[in-house]
């Protein structure tokens, strides 16, 4: 939660006190509504080039500060303090951008205005033609709601995966803005098995699979074990359909490039057990998101935690967030 993220110690009081948790809330939202209001009356560029600055000159201050900054050193240990730390303020004014550019998201979603760029290494008639859709796995990177223009870009039917926010009203917030999207939406806590209903309606899935799951299975990611949904892979094993990583870039100008990688084919993991072959295939979307990160770390909105605390053990996983 936003409100608990300058100091911790509020959470303890939320807890304990309906009147100061719903407090907090409402000051969230109103400071939302705020921030909303100013960049809504902006341009674009200047919406974006604002919430970078917001981003920059309250995000340092925040607690999630050190996330970003653990988990920086968990991908670039050979890099020295100075240099994680300008990174970690880069994410912060990325993320600033992302919060201000919501008002926007229609302009920045319509397909016919150039502000995305797509760029494919699968082949798309293949995707358009298939029976069953294909599942797309992205990660909190750039403006992370735009991977969910995939669908109208390349021309095929899109569901994306969504969490919503647990206060109504901040979701009805939310919700208007992200029903501007050119996709389907299917909610996180309808499981596993809306995501097979749609792909077998030959709709591809999009889900956000970067941030850490309690319960989550073990696999790598920058060489060490991190709590990872495996479901996702899991459904595209039993129904034989590719997975396919996706990266969105942040270019100059409020302008991006949104592309999918190679599709991992189920045959590729074909002999392993149901158990081994799901690890894999998320092994293989974490080496794909190694690299993205590596040569665009303030792309990567780091700032939950992504490994466990050292020694902690990791159980068996739910479904993961989305788009």
């Amino acid at each position: 939660m936003a409100r608990f993220y300058f100091n911790p110690a509020l959470r303890h009081l939320a807890g304990r006190s309906a009147r100061v948790d719903g407090g907090l809330r409402r000051v969230e939202k109103g400071l939302l509504r705020l921030v909303w209001g100013a960049t809504s009356g902006l341009g674009l560029e200047r919406a974006s080039a604002l919430g970078a600055a917001l981003g920059g000159l309250f995000g340092p201050r925040s607690r999630k500060y050190r996330h970003a900054r653990e988990s920086l050193m968990r991908a670039f240990p050979e890099r020295d303090p100075a240099w994680i730390e300008a990174r970690a303020r880069g994410v912060w004014r990325q993320i600033g951008r992302v919060l201000a550019e919501y008002p926007h998201i229609g302009e920045l979603a319509d397909p016919m205005n150039g502000r995305i760029r797509f760029e494919s290494a699968v082949d798309m008639d293949e995707v358009r033609r298939s029976p069953v859709g294909w599942v797309f796995l992205a990660m909190h990177q750039a403006n992370w709601n735009l991977p969910g223009v995939a669908g109208a870009l390349a021309g095929f039917p899109l569901d994306v995966v969504y969490r919503a926010q647990p206060d109504p009203e901040l979701e009805a917030m939310v919700e208007g803005y992200r029903n501007l999207m050119p996709c389907g939406f299917i909610p996180v806590d309808g499981g596993p098995r809306r995501i097979i209903a749609s792909l077998r309606q030959g709709r591809g899935v999009g889900l956000l699979i970067d941030h850490r799951v309690d319960g989550g299975e073990p696999v790598p990611f920058f060489g060490e074990d991190a709590p990872t949904a495996t479901v996702p892979a899991r459904i595209a094993l039993k129904l034989g359909v590719p997975v396919v990583p996706v990266r969105l870039e942040r270019l100059p100008g409020v302008r991006f490039r949104l592309s999918f990688d190679a599709p991992l084919r189920p045959e590729r993991y074909r002999g392993m057990g149901e158990d081994e072959a799901g690890r894999r295939v998320m092994a293989d979307v974490h080496a794909r998101f190694e690299d993205w990160i590596r040569a665009a770390p303030e792309d990567w909105a780091c700032i939950k935690r992504r490994w466990p605390k050292r020694g902690a053990p990791a159980a068996a996983a739910p479904l993961q967030a989305a788009f």
